[in-house]
């Protein structure tokens, strides 16, 4: 059972938690109970359009249970919903932490987007 957390860097468990779901540079696929984890480079991260779509259909291929971003734009969030695979709001400012709160059902349920679309593109 696999969680997806958006990454800013790619440094293990010490890694930094990303803001934005689509254009993330990086994903941490965990077991939020034993911890065994890989790190994935964000494929959609460059997308020049239809970043959301493109990510959350990886999600799906990766087969993960659940999502944890600092937002989630409409897109992303439609094909997630469609899915069945429930976004969470991430929560303190480490890994631990997160992982404490998802394990511990405190996390923030993303039941609508909580950004517009194009949020996470860098101008």
């Amino acid at each position: 059972m696999n969680i997806a957390i958006t990454l800013s860097d790619n440094k293990g468990l010490d890694s930094t938690l990303s803001s934005v779901f689509a254009r993330c540079p990086f994903y941490m696929l965990i077991d939020p109970e034993t911890k065994i984890f890989t790190i994935e480079e964000n494929p959609a991260q460059n997308a020049s359009g239809g970043a959301g779509i493109k990510a959350a259909q990886w999600m799906i291929d990766k087969e993960v249970s659940g999502v944890i971003s600092g937002s989630v734009g409409p897109k992303a969030h439609d094909v997630l919903s469609s899915a069945k695979i429930p976004a969470f709001k991430s929560k303190g400012e480490s890994i631990e932490e997160t992982l404490k709160a998802y394990l511990g059902k405190e996390l923030e349920s993303f039941f609508e987007p909580n950004v517009d679309a194009h949020s996470g593109i860098q101008e």
